[in-house]
């Protein structure tokens, strides 16, 4: 089977400052990997680079086989990536439904049909959203911006998932609900999720696989499971 997401070797950095070195992984179809690590230790960054945001110094990225060393960032989405960042992005002069309008004007090749029935299966995921889609982004409390911010990522129909930190800040009932979620998309969808998250208890409780992030470089990888039972890598790498 294909990979439906595969870096391998990847370096960046920003200006003189180099950041990742030689980081690979591998995410199948319908699984979960959480990447850990301590603050500053590259994690956005990763994303980013994934996302072609940040572009790499050396390395490949390939989305189901297909390199994306020469793919514009705006194709990203028409080829089955969503990147939903540290922050959540919403719009807040736009409506609820204006801002999840947006997420469906990346689908290539997508009929108004098909974007409107996208729209309308968010709505059914995310209650809230359905009943608060006339108000502006900067009216939703926080739980709800970051639901029509993965709302919005998920109007594309992508197969490959990336999110950094969707839990901060956030209640920790509406975390509860968010990772259920999550668990949703790759059970029903067989979606790929990668999933940067401070909480590693919550992060691994989901995931399939987990890889840790020092200084820029992959020092640990395993079954999630593993990686929670291991009492002297959380010591060493995670800081509890």
């Amino acid at each position: 089977m294909t990979a439906a997401l595969e870096v391998a070797g990847l370096s960046a950095g920003y200006g003189r400052v180099q950041v990742l070195h030689d980081v690979g992984l591998s995410i199948e179809p319908a699984s979960i990997t959480a990447v850990l690590g301590a603050n500053g230790a590259g994690k956005t960054t990763l994303l980013r680079c994934i996302s072609g945001l940040l572009p790499a110094t050396a390395g490949k990225i390939l989305l189901h086989g297909k390199d994306l060393a020469d793919v514009p960032v705006s194709s990203l989405v028409g080829l089955g990536m969503t990147h939903v960042p540290e922050g959540r992005g919403v719009i807040g002069e736009l409506t609820v439904d204006e801002n999840l309008r947006l997420g469906g004007l990346w689908r290539q090749g997508a009929s108004r049909r098909e974007s409107k029935q996208a729209i309308a299966d968010v709505y059914a995921l995310f209650e809230p959203l359905a009943r608060r889609r006339s108000h502006h982004g900067h009216q939703l409390s926080g739980g709800e911006r970051q639901m029509l911010a993965l709302g919005r990522a998920l109007v594309a129909r992508p197969s490959v998932l990336l999110l950094d930190e969707p839990s901060l800040g956030l209640a920790p009932g509406v975390v509860a609900n968010m990772l259920g979620f999550l668990s949703r998309l790759r059970n029903e969808r067989e979606m790929a999720i990668l999933l940067v998250e401070q909480n590693v208890h919550s992060a691994l409780s989901i995931a399939d696989e987990g890889i840790v992030i020092s200084l820029g470089r992959v020092v640990v990888r395993g079954r999630a499971s593993e990686l929670q039972d291991d009492a002297d890598l959380r010591h060493a790498y995670l800081g509890f």
